[in-house]
């Protein structure tokens, strides 16, 4: 992206940009256009802690913070309202509450452009990934294909399952250093798999390296045979997006990626899907009858949701909706990725520091992952405790994707297979050093400025670390 100006300008004799001394002049917005311009105003009003707790956070792919607004406006609606079940249908609570938890869901649905989808709520993301793996039905002779890059989610509940069934199971290797998948290697994957159905789960955006995988491609490759299960735990809320153009079969989000409450998120079945998913999971509200001998299972998507909903999580997650939408999800990507751009850039100049995933800001999310050194335990956690009391939180670690970080730090595969079976032996498991990095993750009520700090910590703990 060309940028207006010369920015030279303001780099300093070791060529980073000195940040400060332009916004000082006044040329921020003038060299990173696309910055909210109301963040300054964002931040006092929906965000005080930043300010009076003195914290740059930067550990957005993990969770996000609640606005402000949007806690007060569930305070409102907690304080205002006698609580209802829903289930009891002809309280005015109930039918209150009832009004309010279907327009949580359409505001969902609404959001991620999902009119060809039945959405269920969930306990998040890895509750979606768990929905799918215990009701697809797997049989002898299915395939489950899964990515290198798959948060451990992804694959641990697919994969019990389809062992159980006996089905087949591969793994799609990553193409380059920068962390993207092998396409070449999916379609030859796909030649192997002659007969009967293929679940795809299929991570939206790396949580390690960021990378934004083609989905509409990987449809293609899958053709009619292929399901495919797609998590969106780090591109809801960071980008616009259009399911029913996606058109995969299902999705799974959390909403305390995206500024909502934790512990609710929500699962997308494509209606042309939701004879794919079982009946062995169900409960208290997802049936309409039930004998000694026979069982009557309610409509969609009352069938997917057994027993007394989240209904109060679904309310405010709907408000936090409302508080993206109000901003506007194509100002929130363009303002994350110009933090993502500088930060990247500049990361690459500190000596000692290696990168994962893609060096250029291109097809992927402000979601940057490092090492100083190897990566060592030691040093992982170290360079996290460092930039912790310089009031700066990340996250570090494998970043649940075992499998992944293990492949972009360059454990070889025969190593890390040997690693996990001496860790299963549960005497020999504290005697390995668990592999691992450290993530800074970009939100959109982060500044130029909370880059800039983290930058210069990280200068300065690597120009401490004896490399």
């Amino acid at each position: 992206m060309d940028r207006p100006g010369n920015i030279g300008n303001y780099e300093n004799k070791e060529g980073f940009i000195d940040l400060l001394k332009m916004k000082e002049d006044g040329k921020l917005s003038e060299f990173y256009p696309q910055l909210l311009g109301d963040l300054d105003d964002l931040r006092v009003k929906d965000f005080p802690l930043f300010e009076k707790q003195d914290r740059v956070y930067l550990d957005n792919a993990a969770t996000t913070q609640e606005p402000q607004s949007v806690k007060d406006r569930m305070y409102e609606y907690r304080s205002a309202h006698i609580r209802g079940s829903s289930h009891s249908k002809n309280s005015a609570e109930a039918r209150e509450v009832q009004r309010m938890f279907d327009e949580a869901r359409r505001k969902v649905q609404d959001f991620f452009h999902a009119d060809n989808y039945v959405v269920a709520f969930t306990s998040g993301t890895t509750g979606s990934s768990n929905f799918i793996a215990t009701r697809f039905p797997f049989r002898r002779g299915d395939s489950l294909i899964l990515t290198d890059m798959e948060h451990n989610s992804q694959i641990l509940s697919a994969r019990n399952f389809a062992k159980k069934a006996d089905a087949n199971i591969y793994y799609v290797p990553i193409a380059s250093k920068e962390g993207r998948l092998d396409l070449d290697n999916l379609r030859r994957t796909m030649s192997k798999t002659k007969r009967g159905k293929v679940l795809m789960n299929l991570v939206h955006v790396s949580n390690f390296s960021g990378v934004v995988n083609p989905v509409e491609e990987i449809r293609d490759i899958l053709g009619d045979r292929g399901f495919i299960y797609l998590d969106m735990a780090q591109s809801a809320g960071r980008m616009p997006i259009d399911l029913d153009a996606l058109d995969v079969d299902f999705a799974g989000i959390s909403a305390h990626k995206m500024y909502g409450p934790m512990g609710m998120g929500a699962v997308f079945v494509n209606k042309r899907s939701v004879r794919s998913i079982g009946d062995a999971v169900s409960g208290g509200s997802a049936i309409d009858m039930v004998s000694k001998w026979f069982t009557v299972p309610a409509g969609y998507p009352d069938k997917y949701e057994p027993g007394t909903q989240d209904l109060e999580g679904a309310i405010e997650w709907g408000f936090a909706i409302d508080y993206l939408e109000g901003i506007g999800m194509d100002r929130i990507e363009a303002h994350e990725e110009e933090l993502g751009r500088y930060f990247l850039k500049e990361l690459q100049k500190i000596e000692g520091v290696r990168v994962y995933g893609p060096l250029e800001f291109k097809d992927r999310i402000a979601v940057v992952t490092f090492n100083i050194g190897s990566f060592e335990k030691k040093t992982y956690e170290e360079v996290a405790r460092e930039m912790d009391r310089r009031g700066i939180s990340v996250r570090d670690g494998c970043l649940c994707a075992h499998i992944y970080a293990a492949q972009q730090i360059g454990l070889p595969k025969v190593l890390h297979e040997a690693r996990a079976a001496f860790m299963s032996v549960e005497s020999l498991k504290d005697l390995i050093t668990t592999i691992g990095a450290v993530r800074v993750s970009f939100g959109f009520y982060n500044s130029m400025e909370d880059a800039f700090k983290a930058l210069r910590a990280i200068k300065e703990i690597a120009g401490s670390y004896d490399s």
